[in-house]
């Protein structure tokens, strides 16, 4: 044992010589791989600290977030005809509307909230706006102003069917009260409708206050459903005025004429059905007959409106041309209405296609027609059908609503013809009028 011993302390010496040559060789390769990946970081903290010159507080700077956020302001007014967009809606806005003195828009949202914004001046950073919480369970569809703007009609849309709401002020005051001016009114549910069309939804609501002929000038409003009928509204006691029918298979849309003489729809079909409403002595609507057919497209209508006169239609087809109809006609006396003009849709696809526009609508001055085809926003001059301009991406998802305002509207120290465009990607722009062509 006593000469084992000797032979077990060389080898345990040995052994810890081999080991301190290879951790002190496996340190040395550590410290070179440490100061090879220090010495870039060192580089680059002295870049940073010999940038102050330019950005005295590195803590507030963050550059590439500010200029991400200057990018996006940007394109938020991407196009020179682009004049704000009013925010706070929740959700996809379905539908919007002008007051009749152009000074508030409402809106109808998927949030389940109808808003009024006051438009005070285009140009302001933040509008005001009357928030209305809408009964739960129902999805807004469309939204309508009723004689001014303290009231306005909302369309939802649930699985036991469509509903219409009217709010209106609690305690309506004079127009003179500067007090009342300044704040918005609260609104309350004056009336409501349940299963209007059954189970349908309702694509659009459209309004107006009848003046033609003995009209007393109430607000009238037209609900197209989803199905084939469509439903005329008393604005101010939710009283149903009359009905009609397309028998087209499903409807796209209908509208009222600005004096509230004729109603006009959209249906399946190339051929656009026009009624009359008429009126009582005493100025309530007496009956809607079955006016006229619009007959010379070769497919189905897309969209139509009615010129600020109230004697013409503008329809836009799949057919790949708009026509401009003369419906001032004595239907009576079997005079039919007159193509007096036959404009080529502008648009094509990648491959020539012509296009179709989802929507239109005119200027209060009937010089301008604006288009939409998805998120795209184009204008027109309505006498030639020559494109004034074109938003190619107005809005970042498709466009569900647009409207011109009634008359011009505040702009900083001047006043602008402006058109209100909703859309899918929960944003509510507003828009000026592009010049004319100098003739």
């Amino acid at each position: 044992m006593d000469s084992l011993l000797p032979i077990a302390l060389l080898s345990i010496v040995i052994g810890a010589v081999i080991a301190l040559v290879l951790f002190g060789s496996y340190f040395r390769s550590r410290k070179l791989q440490v100061q090879s990946i220090a010495k870039p970081e060192i580089l680059h903290a002295n870049q940073k600290q010999s940038k102050p010159q330019h950005q005295p507080n590195s803590k507030k700077s963050h550059s590439k977030p500010h200029s991400h956020h200057a990018d996006k302001d940007l394109n938020k007014r991407h196009h020179p005809l682009d004049l704000n967009t009013l925010k706070g809606h929740g959700d996809s806005v379905t539908g919007l509307c002008f007051s009749s003195d152009g000074h508030s828009l409402a809106t109808a949202c998927a949030d389940g909230v109808a808003r009024v914004f006051k438009l005070d001046d285009a140009s302001s950073k933040s509008f005001k706006f009357l928030r209305i919480n809408l009964p739960a369970g129902g999805h807004p569809t469309a939204i309508s102003f009723v004689d001014d703007a303290s009231s306005v009609v909302v369309a939802t849309h649930s699985l036991s069917g469509s509903s219409l709401y009217m709010y209106g002020e609690e305690n309506p005051k004079a127009s003179g009260d500067t007090k009342q001016q300044s704040k918005l009114p609260l609104p309350e549910i004056k009336w409501q409708n349940h299963k209007v069309h059954d189970t349908r939804a309702i694509l659009t609501l459209a309004a107006t206050q009848a003046t033609y002929g003995s009209a007393d000038g109430s607000t009238i409003i037209a609900s197209c459903s989803e199905g084939t009928d469509i439903i005329l509204w008393h604005g101010k006691t939710g009283k149903v005025l009359g009905n009609v029918d397309t028998n087209q298979l499903k409807n796209t849309m209908a509208t009222i004429s600005p004096n509230g003489r004729f109603l006009a729809a959209a249906a399946f079909t190339a051929d656009v059905k026009v009624w009359e409403i008429v009126y009582s002595k005493d100025g309530s609507v007496k009956e809607v007959t079955k006016a006229m057919q619009l007959k010379g497209h070769k497919s189905a209508v897309t969209w139509l409106c009615f010129a600020p006169n109230s004697e013409q239609i503008i329809t836009a087809s799949k057919d790949g041309s708009m026509r401009i109809w003369n419906i001032n006609v004595r239907y009576h006396m079997d005079e039919d209405p007159k193509t007096l003009k036959v404009f080529p849709i502008p648009l094509h696809d990648a491959k020539g296609t012509t296009l179709h526009y989802d929507r239109l609508s005119i200027s209060p001055d009937g010089k301008i027609l604006a288009t939409t085809h998805g998120s795209m926003l184009q204008w027109l001059c309505a006498e030639t059908g020559q494109v004034l301009d074109t938003a190619d991406k107005a809005h970042d998802d498709e466009i569900t609503d647009m409207e011109w305002a009634p008359s011009t509207i505040p702009m900083g120290d001047k006043q602008v013809m402006a058109l209100a465009t909703s859309s899918l990607d929960k944003k509510v722009k507003l828009w000026t009028a592009p010049p004319l062509p100098q003739s």
